[in-house]
């Protein structure tokens, strides 16, 4: 009897060994499930290539101008806002951009989701303080478009410049929208982080 249950305590044993190792071989990686919910929406990236690499560590504060803007003035729009900070905060930290507490920062982060049809990306750039991108200004933004640009302060250097469509949805539950928010910022930062690379050191 107890050799028999010795047994069925190594066969329980070897069969969650095997389940844990199957398991974890189907994991998705960050990079294949942003590709998943990406490809299971309608969404829109437009990406330019940054002028020049970011380099990290590096500080830096919200443009501005930054904002939610939605139709009607929706008072979820400091909802959304937070979330979008939230993720911004997590995104920017894990490649080496932290809030400045005091002093200078080494970068301007601008963003703004559109409330209007027709926005061009000009004036979203001017809205939130940035500089013109070097093309596309011109390009319309439909309603709830999100643009996300960084920029040195010092030099009004423009360094780089994101947006992407259809990611932002009042409609949608709490839970909901910070999927959404977290996976527009994550797209976009990885267009701009695939374009150069890993950032560079200081």
């Amino acid at each position: 009897m107890i050799r028999l249950a010795r047994r069925a305590r190594r066969g329980q044993v070897l069969g969650l060994l095997l389940a844990s190792w199957l398991t974890t071989g189907c994991v998705l990686n960050e990079d294949q499930r942003l590709d998943e919910e990406l490809a299971a929406g309608h969404y829109v990236i437009q990406s330019e290539a940054p002028s020049r690499p970011l380099e990290t560590p590096a500080t830096f504060l919200y443009a501005q101008g930054s904002t939610v803007r939605l139709a009607d003035n929706r008072f979820d729009s400091f909802e959304i806002e937070g979330l979008l900070r939230a993720a911004l905060g997590r995104r920017l930290g894990a490649i080496g951009l932290t809030p400045a507490l005091q002093g200078a920062p080494d970068y301007l982060v601008g963003y703004l989701i559109t409330s209007d049809e027709r926005a061009m990306v000009a004036e979203a750039m001017s809205t939130i303080g940035m500089p013109p991108p070097s093309s596309g200004a011109a390009r319309e933004l439909p309603k709830g478009a999100l643009v996300l640009a960084i920029s040195r302060p010092e030099a009004s250097e423009l360094i780089w410049k994101g947006s992407i469509e259809g990611a932002v949805d009042p409609e949608s539950g709490p839970e909901r929208r910070q999927e959404r928010a977290d996976l527009a910022v994550a797209a976009l930062l990885r267009e701009l982080t695939s374009s150069t690379g890993a950032p560079g050191r200081r």
